[in-house]
């Protein structure tokens, strides 16, 4: 697989002076010059720039990092960016002794955390479950489906931000700082 981020459209498309561009055209073009293709950023500012791009806004680009930094120092593991596939434009992966412990989803306009729980994740989460709000945390573990083996769940960072960290933590405990 070539690692090319622009297919040949984008980069005619990148010929044209962005400062002649209209309020409806910059939107759409932040749109239109994101990877169309499975794509790996090559460095960091890589990452960020197509995280800037498809998030649009100076407050969700915030949010991302913010998350992305507290999921660093919470659990001391090692991030790194992962190209991203049908359901993603983008993909920031954190890893914990070597082992997936969740990835932040970047799509068109927002995030979300994705993680998942097996069997004694879940039955852990039932015992909780009435501690976590309704609406953004059980909702989105029970729309995830009925599997008895694995859920794979994902939340939007926009709302109930502490929350999803301690869905998390039923996940992967983070470790005590000393």
């Amino acid at each position: 697989m070539k690692n090319e981020r622009y297919t040949p459209e984008q980069k005619r498309l990148l010929k044209i002076d962005p400062k002649t561009y209209t309020e409806e055209e910059r939107e759409a073009m932040r749109v239109v010059l994101l990877p169309r293709k499975r794509y790996l950023p090559q460095s960091d500012e890589d990452g960020m720039e197509i995280v800037s791009l498809a998030l649009g806004t100076q407050e969700k680009i915030a949010l991302f990092c913010r998350c992305r930094e507290d999921i660093l120092s919470r659990y001391a593991c090692e991030g790194r960016w992962s190209a991203g596939d049908k359901s993603a434009v983008l993909y920031y992966r954190f890893y914990l002794k070597g082992k997936a412990l969740c990835a932040l989803r970047v799509r068109i306009d927002h995030f979300d955390l994705t993680f998942s729980f097996g069997k004694k994740e879940m039955q852990a989460f039932e015992q909780c479950r009435s501690t976590f709000p309704r609406e953004s945390i059980q909702y989105g573990y029970d729309a995830t489906g009925g599997q008895e083996e694995r859920r794979l769940l994902a939340y939007p960072m926009d709302r109930s931000y502490e929350d999803v960290f301690r869905m998390l933590a039923l996940r992967c405990p983070p470790p005590e700082i000393k």
